[in-house]
């Protein structure tokens, strides 16, 4: 059940914030930004997952009691009781307990709660006529713990006796091996009521795990797991006894499996609570008690430093606002969750694919979240570029990077992995948006390699041949694959830019360039299927692949198929991939369960019907549906799909929906327990791909040399600002007007004939675009960096400055009110490579030419 009511606009941190109020529960707090980004919601089914740069707390079935605990200082570990993974819910880490006067003991927690969630925090809350119970999680910025609080009122109308007992499992499991810890030694400190649990194995990183009691102290405690015996059971020595805890502490000698277990006891009045708060993390032995002495007296401080680190990210300059609240509370919380997954590893604090999860670093999962944050945060790009090559095998970028044993592990991306195309697209995109060609000739020799590498796979028919079958991590059959094929292209034309910016390998982009069109052409030749109007793949004997993948979709994006394919394209996608209610199938027939020898899966890891890869509902799938519809001019079909599965809202609407940007979602209709359910909720790249994808809906267009504008305004919306990284400022955006061209566009004030940023005014504070009818030729698009554009009234004629490399093919789109006569290029007249188009009174003029030289001026008279 979504409880919502949308209020006014306000202005916060120099932005116009859409406030979103919810109902509150108990714990109020004075906090705009926090109420513009909550969520309250009630469900049966809810999976959630929130954390911080060093703990990360997973829990399913919408109950506010641990499943897992993920520690990332000193070294990746976790608390997990689960043996099997797609049972993880019915394993939990941490139990309570409650009594009330002389009524009977009750674990408490089992069954579902309301909650108030935020990407870093998350409160949950259940009130009867006996109590008012919330359980919340925070986390602290700059020291290796969170925060559990624990509050109990007394909602009955006399005074009554209340004891509660929390129990939490302190055995470890590894990171990547995930070999299981369950023997250590205890300490037992006054200050704080603190248990201290040691780990002398270098498996985990010699990790102290502490409990700390901040505000009400225990009665008893105990660290011994074998004593006090299994949680949420009859046999458990809270429930089975009267008496106190034992205060066991597990010797050095012999270590034991460990718990930290409390019991609490407090009268309270009508209307009194009890309130637990426990500071619970990880640090090397030796630490603790520094750690602890600290965060007894700052861990207020330390919590809201972080949630005021995330809401900064949220709402801080680089926004986009639509005035739809849907949309624009979805990417505050798309934002927020750029800024909260983010851990500890290895001495810094980067990105990671999920709060609790995932102890690994992902290559593949940064490059793709960038490429949206590249519109508002060059820094965190450039940061995240830097780690990369950091960790690369001398010109090789790392695929993954993790704890495994006892030491940091690097898998290396190999020739056939798809990190290498992303790399050098986001590298592309860096440039263009920064202008840091200073980081962009560090990054060159990597960009060399990549290119080197997967190149190694073309055959001879100019297509890439590889073993997965789309933009999978599993499966290995070979053959030559769309979805490579294209990343390929787009990575080749994007390594030319690169190369010509930094006048680097000059006498080599042409040939680099020529590969791209000849790669293109045998795309649109031997994988375009007529039959299904899709591209496809094929396999090593020749024979198709039946299957239609979702990464073909990018095709359109990239413009590497006709406007007539295109349509065809997302035609065939509705038609075989589409469903209505949750959005894209990863892959169709779904049948890659009875494919496990063919496709040299391990087990059942592509998983049943309906499920992850074997047509699981995945973030990007939707979003490269979305950007296939704006490329085939259906932008408010694309509106509207981008409303329905891919916003919190219309996500919470959806079968079995929650609140979540997730990694993906069971698809099987068939069952209405499973269909729509979410796994991992707060996922990153999801976060991204709903940017990435939002910012292309507003007309934010950008090919291999330039960055243009195609605005959309849609039904009923007056305005949309967004702010955007050009030539390493930050520009806003606005636009307004309808209608699809362009009336008028102004850089800092000033008329300008051109929707593609020219060299000469990247450095502009502001860019306002007017929709409506052209009052004059402007260029719309243009394969080339465009220096400059002058429209000169007196002569009516328009003019314009490209540069590239000779021999490069340019192609540029001009929109006119009036019909062209005639087109020079270096004063030579144009006979050739013209094309018109006419729309009412609109002309659009479509002008093909190779490069002369570096820079060519074209002129077209009017």
């Amino acid at each position: 059940m979504l409880r919502t009511r949308y209020g006014l606009f306000i202005s916060i941190i120099s932005v116009v914030t859409v406030i979103l109020f919810f109902s509150c529960s108990s714990r109020q707090r004075d906090n705009f930004l926090y109420e513009a980004l909550k969520i309250n919601f009630k469900s049966e089914h809810a999976q959630i997952e929130v954390g911080g740069p060093f703990v990360g707390i997973a829990m399913h079935n919408s109950s506010p009691l641990l499943n897992r605990i993920s520690f990332f200082y000193p070294v990746a570990n976790s608390i997990d009781p689960s043996t099997d993974y797609w049972h993880r819910d019915q394993f939990r880490s941490m139990c309570v307990g409650l009594k009330i006067g002389d009524g009977a003991k009750q674990w408490i927690g089992l069954e579902p709660y309301e909650y108030q969630l935020t990407p870093y925090s998350v409160v949950f809350y259940k009130k009867d006529t006996e109590t008012i119970i919330e359980i919340s999680y925070e986390f602290c910025k700059n020291k290796p713990a969170m925060v559990a609080r624990i509050e109990i009122t007394n909602n009955s109308r006399q005074p009554e006796l209340f004891e509660l007992c929390t129990h939490l499992e302190a055995s470890l499991k590894t990171s990547h091996t995930y070999a299981l810890k369950d023997k250590a030694w205890t300490e037992y400190d006054t200050t704080g009521s603190t248990i201290y649990i040691n780990y002398d194995d270098s498996e985990t990183g010699n990790a102290q795990i502490f409990v700390a009691n901040a505000v009400e102290s225990p009665r008893s405690f105990t660290t011994n797991g074998e004593t006090i015996g299994p949680p949420l059971t009859n046999t458990h020595w809270w429930m089975n006894t009267t008496t106190a805890l034992p205060g066991e502490i597990i010797n050095r000698d012999s270590p034991q499996r460990p718990v930290a277990a409390f019991v609490y006891r407090r009268n309270l009045a009508p209307g009194q609570k009890m309130t637990v708060v426990q500071i619970i993390g990880s640090c090397r032995t030796g630490e603790g008690r520094d750690t602890v002495s600290y965060l007894l007296n700052n861990y207020v401080q330390d919590t809201s430093s972080y949630e005021q680190f995330v809401l900064n990210g949220a709402y801080r300059e680089g926004q986009i606002e639509t005035g739809d609240t849907s949309i624009d509370h979805s990417a505050h919380w798309a934002r927020a969750i750029l800024a909260a997954n983010a851990h500890y590893l290895d001495g810094q604090i980067v990105p990671m694919p999920c709060p609790a999860e995932y102890n690994f670093y992902f290559t593949h999962d940064v490059l793709l979240t960038d490429l949206a944050a590249i519109h508002f945060d060059i820094t965190r790009v450039k940061r995240d570029l830097t780690f990369i090559v950091k960790h690369a095998d001398g010109q090789i970028i790392p695929h993954a990077y993790y704890w495994k044993d006892d030491r940091y592990a690097t898998e290396f991306a190999g020739a056939d992995n798809w990190n290498h195309f992303w790399f050098v697209l986001l590298s592309a995109r860096y440039l263009r948006h920064s202008d840091d060609k200073k980081m962009l000739e560090d990054l060159y020799p990597y960009i060399s390699k990549s290119i080197e590498l997967v190149m190694t796979n073309k055959r001879e028919n100019d297509l890439i041949w590889a073993y997965r079958p789309d933009w999978w991590d599993i499966g290995k059959s070979l053959g030559p694959r769309s979805y490579m094929t294209l990343l390929a292209i787009r990575a080749l034309r994007e390594f030319t830019y690169i190369s010509t910016v930094l006048n680097r390998n000059v006498s080599e982009v042409s040939y680099y360039e020529d590969i791209a069109s000849h790669m293109q052409k045998q795309l649109n030749e031997k994988l375009w299927d007529t039959d299904q109007n899709y591209l496809i793949n094929y396999l090593e004997d020749g024979n198709k692949d039946s299957h239609v993948y979702i990464g073909s979709l990018l095709a359109a994006h990239f413009n590497l198929i006709d406007s007539d394919r295109k349509r065809a394209l997302v035609q065939t996608a509705s038609n075989k991939l589409l469903d209505e209610k949750l959005g894209i199938y990863n892959a169709f027939p779904m049948d890659f369960h009875l494919l496990t020898d063919f496709f040299t899966f391990s087990g059942n890891e592509a998983g049943d019907p309906f499920v992850y890869m074997n047509g699981g509902i995945w973030p990007h799938g939707n979003a490269w549906y979305t950007l296939a519809l704006i490329s085939a001019d259906k932008k408010a079909e694309a509106l509207r799909f981008m409303k329905n599965t891919m916003t919190l809202e219309g996500i919470m609407k959806s079968p079995n929906g929650q609140p979540a940007m997730y990694e993906y979602r069971n698809s099987n209709y068939r069952d209405s327990t499973t269909y729509g359910k979410v796994d991992k909720p707060q996922f990153l790249w999801a976060a991204g791909w709903y940017l990435y994808s939002l910012y292309n809906l507003l007309g934010v267009r950008e090919n291999e040399w330039n960055i243009s504008f195609e605005p959309f305004l849609f039904e009923g919306q007056q305005k949309s600002q967004y702010s955007l990284f050009v030539g390493g400022r930050l520009v806003t955006v606005s636009t307004v007007g309808s209608g699809p061209y362009i009336s008028s566009i102004q850089y800092d004030d000033t008329t300008y004939p051109s929707a593609v940023i020219p060299e000469e005014k990247a450095l502009s504070r502001k860019i306002d675009i007017a929709l409506g009818t052209p009052n004059c030729p402007y260029v719309a698009s243009t394969t080339s960096i465009l220096l400059s554009s002058n429209y000169d009234r007196k002569e009516k004629t328009l003019s314009m400055d490209l540069k590239a490399f000779p021999r490069h093919r340019n192609t540029t789109d001009i929109i006119s009110p009036w019909r062209p006569k005639s087109v020079f290029v270096n004063g030579i007249e144009l006979k050739d490579g013209l094309n018109f188009q006419r729309d009412d009174d609109i002309y659009r003029l479509s002008i093909s030419f190779s490069h002369q030289s570096i820079s060519d001026t074209v002129v077209v008279h009017y």
